[in-house]
């Protein structure tokens, strides 16, 4: 008869108020939280789409960044936004070589770039609430990637305001180009193929 295997602790930080501060000094317990309004809640896995789409994007912004070198891509890295708010966790974040200072344990400003592929339990925040704080902290590009959908946006910060640009999957001319990364551009049709 074969050993059982261990029990998985519970989360020990799941409904706990902290400042940025405590978080960033938190043991790592084995469980990623969200930190909405200073308080850690269990952050759910993804599902497969998500976490397919999460991928495509991230592989062909690393196939980009192989060729035309010109900075740091990386998944779900904490980033500490400069409005001193809760800390966020984008699915894609990219970092200017020019500012890659700022990578540290976590991020410690605003990406140039950031992803968050839309899922139900995000969609309002990711449009919502974080899309105000990015846009307000300087995140020059913000990607969304929309599998229920099959769309694709790019809303770039005009400073007071995103202009928000959108590809659909099926739809003519359906591509959009980066302003941050000349040469960046995701075909709609061939990302949801």
């Amino acid at each position: 008869m074969s050993a059982p295997l261990p029990l998985k602790p519970a989360p020990r930080y799941h409904g706990r108020p902290v400042s940025r501060e405590e978080y960033l000094d938190l043991d790592d317990d084995g469980f990623q939280y969200t930190m909405i309004q200073g308080v850690l809640y269990l952050a759910p896995s993804h599902d497969p789409e998500h976490g397919q789409k999460q991928l495509r994007f991230g592989a062909l912004l690393d196939a980009f960044l192989r060729e035309h070198p010109a900075g740091k891509a990386m998944v779900e890295v904490d980033a500490l936004l400069p409005d001193g708010g809760d800390v966020v966790r984008p699915d894609i974040s990219f970092v200017r070589t020019e500012r890659v200072g700022i990578l540290l344990k976590h991020i410690h400003g605003a990406p140039d770039l950031v992803c968050e592929v839309l899922s139900d339990s995000t969609r309002h925040n990711d449009l919502g609430e974080k899309a105000e704080r990015y846009l307000k902290s300087g995140v020059r590009e913000y990607w969304l990637v929309d599998p229920r959908e099959r769309v694709v946006q790019l809303w770039l910060n005009r400073g007071e305001a995103w202009e928000q640009r959108s590809a659909f999957s099926g739809a003519s001319g359906s591509s959009l180009a980066s302003e941050l990364l000349d040469g960046f551009t995701i075909d709609v049709d061939a990302f949801f193929a």
